[in-house]
């Protein structure tokens, strides 16, 4: 057991290392003009900028997740830590977009065994029925870290320099590596094995890695063919951990009702709400006329009911079945959708405002709860390898929702910029995204309610 206090410290661990990688997303989605014009970096530099983070992260969660599975999730977490804090020099001090790119690289690699573990920590710290509570508050400091950044990344930038957002990421990396350390007491390796399963590491980074990077680039045939490529890696990876001894994801996990339900929910989910926020901020520039300034207002607005919803949303799964909890916040995000189906230039503003307060509502009560619905039934020796799973959902369903943007507007706008002259055809882009976005919201709806009945729950 462990004290209030211990608890309370952990919570704030996780939660620094949970805001960490949102917070330097969002200030480099501000950042990153100033930094093309430093380096003279054309757009498909800073494309690779932008998406090495994503393609590292997202391709080794589960095998971080499986290495703190068998050496221990605060070791893992920690050297996180470690590796957030040198990468973030490397970006600091950065002489050349080559080099930044590596940081970035880095960054991503910091960021999987944060993600990858941090979850891992709070279910071993807090009992079940605090555990929603705890995974609430932390998905809130991933969105406060998000938020905080939108706002942090224009000022720095403008009064500063873009260095000066790695020189705040350094500060909290060092601070939570130290607190680790020095306050945090013990480890936890629970795995009943100590082998690896090496080949089945290569083989999931690698369809993992080809699936995020098709997904990226799918309109085009280089990205279609990686995708094709990646899923079939991905089939023989399946193929593979049916019959090794010491598989990374253990065949159980493959056929669990609960987890492979709360898995295909979040993704669907994610594909179902993230590109929304794109949408809508193109919709308030170009067509409202609005100014970056004001439209990241609007938008960080809507991320305060999100921040505040959290962790309401992860004690109401600590008092309800998760599975009904996140399948609310499905509907709450389909109807949202619903609202914006007919966005067309006479839309008014507080009808935006209300939908973007929807989609927030729905992630917040979505999130906290799938990871405790996908948490009921596993053993504690796999908590780290469950995390890093539920990670790469996530960003898997995010990869799809804009993949959704690129077929949709590639199909109807095809490579020409947005203007007055062609408004007429990017809303129409739009509400097609949009009528997408609202089939999967509540085809993951369906998926949360099924996926519990197939458990023999609910």
């Amino acid at each position: 057991m462990y004290s209030a206090a211990s608890k309370r410290l952990v919570q704030v661990i996780a939660a620094l290392g949970s805001a960490i990688a949102p917070f330097m997303v969002a200030s480099l989605i501000v950042a990153t003009p100033d930094i093309g014009r430093e380096f003279s970096a054309d757009v498909a530099l800073l494309g690779w900028f932008t998406a090495s983070f994503f393609l590292v992260a997202g391709s080794l969660l589960v095998p971080f997740g499986r290495i703190a599975d068998i050496r221990g999730s605060k070791k893992v977490f920690t050297a996180g830590m470690g590796v957030n804090f040198v990468a973030s020099l490397v970006c600091m001090f950065a002489p050349s977009m080559p080099v930044l790119i590596a940081g970035r690289v880095l960054t991503g690699i910091g960021a999987a065994m944060v993600f990858g573990t941090s979850i891992a920590l709070l279910s071993l710290v807090f009992p079940e029925e605090e555990r929603g509570a705890a995974l609430g508050i932390n998905v809130a400091a991933m969105f406060t870290g998000f938020g905080a950044g939108l706002l942090a990344g224009g000022a720095i930038t403008y009064y500063a320099s873009w260095r000066g957002i790695f020189a705040i990421v350094a500060v909290i990396a060092a601070i939570n590596f130290v607190l680790i350390l020095s306050r945090v007491r013990g480890e936890c390796e629970l795995a009943r094995t100590t082998e690896y399963d090496p080949y089945g590491m290569i083989l999931f980074v690698t369809g993992v890695l080809l699936c995020l990077y098709g997904l990226s680039e799918i309109s085009t045939l280089q990205g279609i063919l990686m995708l094709i490529a990646g899923s079939g890696i991905l089939v023989g990876f399946y193929l593979w951990e049916k019959r090794c001894p010491h598989p990374l994801i253990p065949p159980s996990r493959f056929s669990s009702g609960n987890l492979s339900g709360a898995i295909a929910t979040n993704i669907v989910f994610q594909a179902s709400g993230f590109g929304i926020t794109l949408i809508l901020s193109l919709f308030l520039q170009y067509v409202n006329g609005m100014d970056p300034l004001m439209a990241g207002i609007v938008l960080f607005m809507s991320q305060l009911l999100l921040i505040l919803g959290s962790p309401f949303s992860g004690r109401l799964s600590d008092r309800y079945p998760p599975h009904r909890v996140a399948a609310a916040g499905c509907l709450v995000n389909g109807i949202a959708m619903l609202m914006m189906i007919t966005i067309d230039q006479g839309t008014a503003l507080p009808i935006i405002v209300l939908s973007l307060a929807l989609n927030s509502l729905g992630f917040a009560l979505f999130m906290p709860s799938v990871v405790k619905w996908a948490l009921l039934g596993i053993p504690k020796e796999q908590y780290g390898i469950l995390s890093g799973g539920t990670e790469t959902a996530r960003l898997v369903g995010v990869s799809l929702s804009n993949a959704v943007i690129i077929i949709t507007f590639g199909l109807i706008m095809g490579d020409t910029l947005v203007s007055p002259e062609n408004i007429p055809q990017f809303l129409s882009a739009a509400r097609w995204a949009i009528v997408f976005y609202g089939v999967l919201a509540f085809i993951a709806m369906a998926l949360a309610i099924r996926g519990r009945r197939e458990a023999g729950e609910g």
